[in-house]
């Protein structure tokens, strides 16, 4: 069983609240931001950053089979095979491949989140963490999730308007009073410190245009918790491990799925009769849709990798 050091878990807990805070400040303040323009800001932090985390796969996959057996060609295949099949179901379902990915989003948000929590929180802290990328905009910016809902299912935006606008509600208003349940459920004298996080992490999420809010989670929050994670656990086998060699071993699965998704974009964009406005709204399709094809194996990976779970040393 891996574990991650107490005071490194604290002081990345702390160092997202303040990011969060200042990300909330920020966005009280921020100007209107289109679509495009979110796109151009996020791309690189997603692709260079946010990727790399699943780009270090491989490593789990060493430890997973000296753990659980079969041979490192067997867990690739596997790997592929999960990617080729979730291709496949976006294809035939995109509406039911969509609704799943965000579910797959939250529960591998929520069981990473898990790790960082406060001494003595509830469990269900993660659940609440992990869930506020994906329901936070929805609640906060209804118009512009939809329009890249509408993108990904090529359907008519004011159609998904209709769905969008009373899920984001509905859920919003059930993340809150799931907190007053969690809040009562988690020791006394650790609320102050949830609380605060909860609310912190929250704030950017919903105030946050959506594309922004979700760069803040997935490279800030959760990227920074799984490498936290990983190398931690690579220390315990290797002492001379840092944060420049883990880098280096997840660089070519991160060049390669950067390179995928580059040649993706140009494939669908080779017969546009009219590449200005098509660039943006395929330029999505393939970021979304490449984060939903490789999230399926790596959740699955890295569930495989922490079971039963990692602890905190407090």
């Amino acid at each position: 069983m891996h574990a991650i050091n107490f005071a490194t878990a604290q002081r990345h807990r702390v160092w997202a609240v303040m990011a969060a805070l200042f990300a909330g400040a920020v966005a009280v303040w921020l100007p209107s931001v289109d679509l495009a323009l979110q796109f151009w800001m996020i791309v690189i932090p997603v692709a260079l950053f946010g990727l790399s985390h699943g780009g270090a796969d491989p490593v789990i996959i060493n430890a997973v089979k000296v753990a659980r057996g079969r041979s490192s060609a067997q867990w690739l295949a596997g790997y592929v095979a999960l990617m080729a099949l979730t291709v496949a179901f976006i294809v035939w379902q995109p509406t039911l491949a969509l609704v799943g990915f965000l579910g797959l989003s939250i529960w591998h948000f929520a069981i990473t989140d898990c790790m960082f929590l406060p001494k003595g929180g509830h469990a269900g802290v993660g659940w609440l963490s992990g869930s506020l990328p994906i329901i936070g905009p929805m609640a906060g910016h209804p118009e512009q999730v939809a329009m890249l809902f509408a993108w990904l299912l090529q359907q008519d935006p004011a159609l998904v308007m209709n769905i969008v606008l009373p899920a984001g509600r509905v859920l919003m208003l059930g993340w809150a009073l799931s907190l007053v349940v969690v809040m009562a459920l988690t020791r006394p004298s650790s609320r102050s410190a949830v609380l605060l996080e909860l609310c912190a992490l929250a704030a950017p999420m919903l105030l946050l245009p959506p594309l922004l809010a979700f760069a803040f989670y997935f490279c800030i929050v959760h990227s920074l918790r799984h490498f936290l994670l990983l190398l931690g656990a690579e220390r315990q086998a290797i002492n001379a491990i840092d944060v420049r060699m883990l880098a280096r071993r997840a660089a070519p699965a991160t060049a390669g799925a950067i390179v995928l998704g580059g040649i993706s974009w140009w494939v669908m964009n080779s017969g546009a009769a009219n590449l200005e406005s098509a660039w943006l709204v395929d330029a999505v399709r393939v970021v979304f849709w490449g984060l939903a094809v490789l999230t399926v194996p790596h959740a699955l990976l890295v569930a495989l990798w922490i079971a039963p779970k990692h602890e905190v040393n407090h």
